[in-house]
């Protein structure tokens, strides 16, 4: 499973630039796909909240705070955000990576997940389940087999496969039924409440609470993948969809960094203090209010664009081309970068927030001058 899940990532990472150019994008503060509308197409759709309810026939992938999706999907869905829910009937593989997680539409693939909080409910999984993370419940029927690793496990439903546990607790509700096998690993016994049952072979082996946590963080690497895919995919739109914009942001840190981080300072320490003293003032209300979402609106998106310039810097850097390129590898290279810059403590993190700051400059920057020209 674990070479199947490598190979999947590394086939996902080669093959998402090739699949964005026949795709439908949307991003924005609250991107959707309305009932009435139609896509024949992969459908690739980020922000703040995010909601999808037409048809769409290749695949989906979405990334935001909030995801709602009730739109019926031909193939794969691959999301990854705060809280998301998916309502609508999936005809392949579900891949989730977030806080708290619903999923209550038919699934006839597989679904695997990494996150806080996860329940899955609803017509049923017709594949296998991988999941990782903080608490489970399953209330819908899985043909396949159930692996699983993390804090609190709730079943009540019939699983035709074998179910695999590693982690705190593992509790079989009245309904119950797991017609294979069923092996755990935890601190303590299985709980079955009256009604529950096990057709095969139970194996339980009793391991201390360190132990447990480390199947936990085993499977929590699910998280961090599913979280890398979608940055990934989110950097990917972005700088495809809008590749003259990221290559004018690019030549704006390369040529001004200095200026472009204490624009972006000043700009990330003075509109949240000016919008809150707006929302002071009754007549200031409204402004106040859009100030604080044009900051939040402006640090997303500079989050989003760090590691497209990042990328596109280093491959100028050790590749040595004519100009600063905005490519599927310079983006690649970049969110890899970001990454790994996220687990050095301190040093990794200062930079993160300085490479931010010079985006949120950059952007700043093109916006007033656009502005400019406008009037």
């Amino acid at each position: 499973m674990t070479k199947t899940i490598g190979v999947g990532a590394v086939i996902t990472l080669l093959v998402a630039p090739m699949l964005l150019a026949a795709a439908e994008v949307r991003v924005g503060e609250q991107p959707s796909l309305a009932g009435n509308e139609r896509i024949s197409d992969d459908f690739y759709i980020a922000g703040g909240n995010v909601s999808s309810a037409g048809p769409i026939t290749g695949d989906l992938i979405a990334a935001g705070g909030n995801v709602l999706i009730n739109s019926p999907v031909t193939q794969d869905v691959i999301v990854g955000g705060g809280s998301i829910t998916i309502l609508g009937t999936v005809g392949d593989d579900v891949r989730v990576g977030g806080g708290n997680i619903t999923i209550s539409g038919q699934v006839r693939g597989d679904v695997v997940v990494g996150g806080g909080q996860t329940q899955i409910s609803g017509a049923g999984v017709s594949g296998d389940v991988l999941w990782g993370g903080g608490s489970l419940r399953i209330e819908a029927p899985v043909a396949g087999d159930l692996k699983l690793g993390g804090g609190e496990v709730y079943i009540n439903s019939t699983v035709r496969g074998n179910v695999e546990f590693a982690g705190e607790k593992l509790t079989l509700g009245q309904g119950a039924v797991i017609e294979g096998n069923l092996t755990y690993k935890s601190p303590n016994e299985a709980t079955l409440e009256e009604g529950a049952r096990v057709q095969g072979a139970t194996d339980f082996q009793r391991q201390d609470r360190n132990k447990a946590k480390e199947g936990v963080l085993a499977f929590a690497t699910l998280a961090v993948l599913t979280g890398f895919l979608m940055k990934l995919a989110c950097a990917l739109v972005l700088a495809l969809f809008f590749h003259r914009y990221a290559v004018t942001l690019v030549r704006s840190v390369v040529d001004r960094p200095l200026v472009e981080l204490g624009r972006g300072f000043a700009a990330f320490a003075i509109l949240p203090i000016a919008s809150i003293v707006l929302l002071i003032t009754i007549l200031g209300v409204p402004l106040g209010i859009i100030g604080l979402i044009a900051i939040v609106v402006l640090l997303i998106f500079s989050s989003l664009f760090a590691p497209v310039i990042l990328g596109s810097i280093v491959h100028k850097w050790t590749l040595k081309p004519a100009t600063y390129e905005v490519t599927w590898l310079t983006v690649l290279i970049g969110v890899v970068l970001y990454s790994i810059l996220g687990w050095i403590p301190f040093i990794g993190w200062i930079a993160k927030f300085a490479l931010v700051l010079m985006t949120l400059g950059a952007i700043v920057k093109v916006k007033w001058d656009a502005g400019k020209e406008w009037r």
